[in-house]
């Protein structure tokens, strides 16, 4: 639902960019609403893939189930129990990517968005109930981090490897091997976003296994944690999604655009990442330990600098040559 309203959302903000004259031009043409129409796009593409990913996820699971000799509806159920975590990112992601997109919206129109007489407004004022139910987007975080660790107790996920992993890389010499083939980058990228979780995360987890802190009382470190589980798993999704458009011959858009929404999103991503990071260990680390954190954290950052002014006219062009939405 909100991807679709996104998407009605970009078309009225990409034709009003066309139409408006400023300066004896359309406003489309200046850099500050290319960057406005270029992250909606870039946001609503990284949400889309992400819902898509979990579709399939979640069709495949409840196959799986069926085959099993599972009737429908347990079928069903045990896959929505399954992508559980993912499902609450997606409620969180959507939601607050519609709020950024009606937002934007009005500012592109001006005067006239803040206006009943126009859409904008009515976008911008319905939008707003979808942060609050099916539940807060405060507690789909807070659940994304409670089944995580549920799991983690139960045996079902194992995180403890993975993280003590990490613990051990951290302790030992920077590697030094150059990265090759195409999307190298962006794949450490992602792969050092789950790193830095699994150093946040399982820090926080071993202070508490520990007596040293109760979770569930630190209501912000786990506000930090899921923050960083949601762009992992967008990052993630969209990086799967580009790369397989890379093979295809036929495509809406030239693959230098796919490829500049993923860089763009990656080198934002990285910025939230380290925020969120280093507020959630200088929230529950000290001393020594709060030191080893953060210098980990600088080794799992090292994402390239993008030309992000280039990259967001690229896309923003795209859309204002189609008019909305064309990916």
């Amino acid at each position: 639902m909100c991807m679709g309203g996104n998407k009605v959302v970009l078309k009225m903000a990409a034709t009003y960019a066309s139409e408006r004259q400023q300066f004896g031009q359309p406003i489309g043409n200046f850099g500050a609403i290319k960057h406005k129409l270029a992250e909606m796009a870039i946001r609503n593409f990284a949400t889309e893939s992400a819902t898509y990913r979990t579709s399939q996820l979640m069709q495949d699971k409840k196959n799986a189930e069926a085959a099993a000799g599972g009737s429908y509806g347990q079928s069903m159920l045990e896959a929505a129990e399954e992508y559980a975590i993912e499902c609450s990112i997606l409620k969180v992601l959507g939601s607050e990517v519609t709020d950024y997109c009606v937002d934007e919206n009005v500012q592109i129109h001006g005067g006239i968005g803040y206006s009943e007489e126009y859409p904008a407004a009515r976008a911008y004022r319905d939008s707003r109930i979808n942060r609050i139910y099916e539940g807060t987007n405060e507690i789909n975080r807070l659940l994304m981090i409670d089944q995580l660790f549920k799991r983690a107790l139960k045996g079902e996920l194992d995180i403890v490897s993975p993280a003590w992993a990490v613990q051990k890389e951290l302790a030992s010499m920077p590697s030094m091997e150059r990265l090759e083939g195409p999307y190298a980058e962006e794949t450490k990228a992602v792969a050092d976003f789950k790193k830095i979780i699994l150093m946040t995360a399982g820090g926080a987890a071993k202070m508490q296994m520990d007596g040293k802190l109760n979770l569930k009382e630190e209501q912000e470190i786990i506000m930090n944690c899921a923050d960083m589980m949601i762009d992992l798993f967008a990052a993630e999704s969209l990086l799967l999604r580009v790369r397989k458009l890379s093979e295809k011959q036929e495509k809406a858009q030239p693959q230098e655009v796919y490829d500049a929404m993923l860089q763009v999103f990656l080198h934002d991503a990285t910025a939230r990442m380290t925020k969120n990071a280093t507020d959630g260990i200088a929230s529950f680390a000290e001393g020594d330990l709060q030191k080893t954190f953060l210098m980990g954290l600088k080794r799992f950052n090292k994402y390239p600098a993008v030309n992000v002014k280039e990259k967001r006219r690229l896309i923003a062009d795209a859309v204002l040559k189609a008019g909305g939405w064309c990916f």
